[in-house]
Parts: C-alpha cells; structure tokens; sequence
C-alpha cells in the first residue's frame, strides 16, 4: 500500500506498509512497515531486480521527493541512495538528491547488457514552473501557519538574486493565510520579501519538501551507479503517468509509450495538454527517438494515465491499452511491426505466472534485451505475463532467471511463434 496525502493535509504523507502472501493471507512486514514508514507521496511504485541476484528491489516514485529503491536482501528491504551521474555535470549526486514530481516508474534493459534500467516519468518542462536543479530547487514549505488547524503551503522558488522567493503573489496567498496581508501593507513590499520573511515567526517550524528535476528520464544501470539521460523533448511537453516498455517495432531494441498530459490545474494556470500519447523507439543504447503522431497512429487527446502492453490478438506483436482519467480506455492494436516469440512461464504453485522472473532470447553469441514479468509498474498499471520478445534473427536458446536466481537455459524449437518454459527448463512449443 502506497502512501498517499493525508485528507486536507497535502503534503503530508500516509505512511506506506507492504503486506507479504503467506500462503494466501496477507501480513503486514513489520520490518519493511518502519522502513517505509517515511516514503511520502508516492506515485507510482515497481518491484523489479535491478541487481540480478532473483530478488528483486522495490522502486518507489514520489512527488515532491525522489526516486526510491529498497534494495532486498534475503528478504528484508533496506534503502539505497546509489551515485548517479548528470549530463554536464562533473561530479556525481545521489539518487536522494533528484527530487522531483515523479509520477510513474517502471524498467527495462534499454542497453541490451541484462541488466535493468530505470525509466521514471516526471512533471517536464512544459508548464509555468522553470526547471529547479539540486542548487536551486523548487522547495513548498508547509505547516499550521495561522493555528486554524490546517495546512498552509508557501511555494518558493530561486529569483534572479538567487533568494529563495515565494512563487504566488499576496492576492492569492493570503486567501488562505490572510496573516500575510497585517504583516505587509502593499503588494510591492510583499514582492520584495524573501520565503523567510514571509514566513516569520513559522520559519523554524515550518516543514519542507522539494523538487530538484522535473525532467523525465531514463536511469542506466552501470552496476553500482546510474546515470542519467532525459528522453527526447517530446517527452517534456507534459506530465508523464503511463509508462509501457516493449519493442514495438521488432528491432531487437526495446521502446517506451509514454502517457501524458494533466488539466486539474489552478484557475490561473494553464493546463497540461501537450502530449498525444508518446512512442519512444530505442536504439539499444539507451537512447529514444519521439514517433509523430501520424506515423505512431496515436492520438490521445485527454488526460491518459495507466498504461499496459500486451499481444491481445495473439499475432506476435505488442499491443497497448491506455486509460484515460474521465474519458475513454483505448485499446491500440499493433500493425506493423515484425512479430516475435511469445513467452509463457509455467512457474510454481505459489507463482504460476512466474512474476518476477526474467527472460532474454540468445542469438548465437549474442543475448537480445532482457524482459522481466512484473507484477505492476509504470502509474496503477501491469502488463501482461506474456511477453512478446523481438527477434530480429532467428533465436536459439531462452534463458530464464527465475524469482530466486535459479537460471535455465532451453532451446528454441525452429518456426516457434509461443513457447511454455518450466524451472526445470522443461519447453513445450504451443503454436
């Protein structure tokens, strides 16, 4: 269970808990419930095993803080801040320090290397808030500023003489904090006031929570360390909630569908309409190129949030389904794109479909980009547990690390369109 705001107390956070099947009841984890305890606003959340070892990490998207990953030993999740490297920039940040509006996280191996890279969909660079930075974030103080028992907010902001300054003006601000307009008799005395002044005597209690990056991003996974590379501006145009990974043209490189676009916005405020509905086609370096419209036959005109890939019609290629808040759900099936194997995992009894289990086709000597079965990811979404996986060249051999880090190898049967593999490698060809 993901944390979201305290009714009428935003920011504040309910705290997150994970309940663990035993055997089909749910119990709370008592360790992980202190751990997570103090996640915050969580967005979008993803288990996923970004070291290999077949148990997988938790990934967790906030608004208003970062990207989280609880790493899992033996069974116990423990919070890791990895070094991450920014384009541009020389020395290296953490993870904790890319706070952000971050709404949806999934992963996939955009670098065809087995290991799985992160893609998180943040806030972009399209609205009325100028891009922050870990120097200069964008920082909400909040707290009972006039003891009426609810929460005040104080948005702030870095102005050209690099003070931190409130973002809405006096008119605005004290609708709900009228305290402001007795300590500042004109609005340009207002304008000149720094966050700290504005706050006053609520300066030391006032709490906090920033955002240093609205830009969505991709995460290479470089073992002990990520780094960083935007997607393409057509990225930016608007909020990022769905988040699909697949390779929907065949190519032997996996892509991303991107869902877009917010208008619950302020009066005052223009909504965040930009986005159609985004195909991202890699190139199996971790680099993306936007599809237009016209040539991706997406064309989303609402609010679309969770999306899911799966091969709906059984032809070897992926589809997609996308909800959209207060309008229709889309279902968008694929035409042209090379059609693949697909995959079937007969798990365990306590697991039959396998999720958490990864898969990668081999070609010879070489292997194509890992593909994990995940149990949810992206915005309030899960993709099928049958995925369709490229092939570009005929496949020899799957390889498949289960939940565990058991590893089988079986081969490919020639001219196979669906395969069934068991842990013990056992492979039963369907069609």
């Amino acid at each position: 269970m993901a944390g979201a705001p305290s009714p009428a107390r935003y920011p504040e956070a309910a705290a997150s808990q994970l309940f663990l099947n035993d055997r089909g009841t749910l119990a709370l984890d008592s360790h992980s419930a202190s751990v997570l305890k103090q996640a915050g606003l969580v967005s979008g959340a993803t288990f996923s095993d970004l070291n290999g070892d077949g148990a997988p990490e938790l990934l967790l998207a906030c608004e208003w803080g970062p990207l989280r990953i609880f790493r899992n030993t033996a069974g116990r999740l423990n919070e890791w801040d990895p070094s991450v490297t920014l384009p541009g920039q020389a020395s290296p940040v953490t993870l904790r320090q890319l706070t952000g509006w971050w709404m949806s996280v999934t992963t996939g191996d955009f670098d065809g290397d087995g290991r799985l890279d992160i893609v998180a969909g943040n806030w972009g660079l399209n609205s009325i808030y100028e891009s922050p930075s870990v120097n200069r974030p964008l920082t909400m103080f909040y707290g009972d500023f006039d003891h009426n028992g609810s929460v005040d907010l104080l948005e702030t902001e870095f102005d050209d003489r690099g003070r931190i300054a409130p973002r809405r003006d006096m008119k605005k601000l004290s609708a709900g904090w009228p305290e402001v307009r007795t300590r500042f008799a004109t609005h340009k005395l207002f304008a000149l006031a720094d966050a700290s002044e504005v706050l006053g005597p609520n300066t030391s209690r006032a709490q906090q929570v920033q955002a240093a990056m609205l830009t969505s991003v991709v995460l290479m996974n470089r073992g002990e360390q990520f780094e960083v590379i935007p997607l393409p501006d057509a990225a930016q145009y608007a909020p990022v909630f769905g988040l699909s990974v697949a390779d929907f043209d065949g190519d032997g490189a996996e892509d991303l569908f991107a869902g877009q676009n917010f208008f619950s916005v302020r009066p005052e405020d223009p909504r965040l309409d930009a986005g159609r509905g985004l195909v991202l086609l890699g190139n199996g370096r971790g680099q993306f190129k936007p599809v237009d419209a016209p040539q991706s036959g997406i064309q989303l005109y609402g609010e679309q949030r969770g999306s899911a890939v799966n091969d709906f019609d059984e032809d070897g290629r992926t589809d997609l389904v996308v909800a959209q808040n207060a309008g229709a759900t889309r279902l968008l099936k694929n035409n042209s794109g090379k059609t693949g194997l697909r995959v079937r995992l007969a798990g365990t009894p306590g697991n039959p479909d396998g999720i958490g289990a990864v898969v990668a086709l081999r070609f010879g000597a070489k292997s194509g980009p890992a593909r994990e079965i995940h149990g949810g990811s992206g915005y309030w979404s899960q993709d099928s547990v049958v995925p369709v996986l490229s092939t570009p060249q005929t496949p020899a051999e799957v390889i498949v690390r289960w939940p565990g880090g058991k590893q089988t190898t079986s081969a490919v049967p020639a001219g196979a369109k669906e395969i069934v593999v068991s842990p013990d490698g056992s492979l039963k060809q369907v069609k």
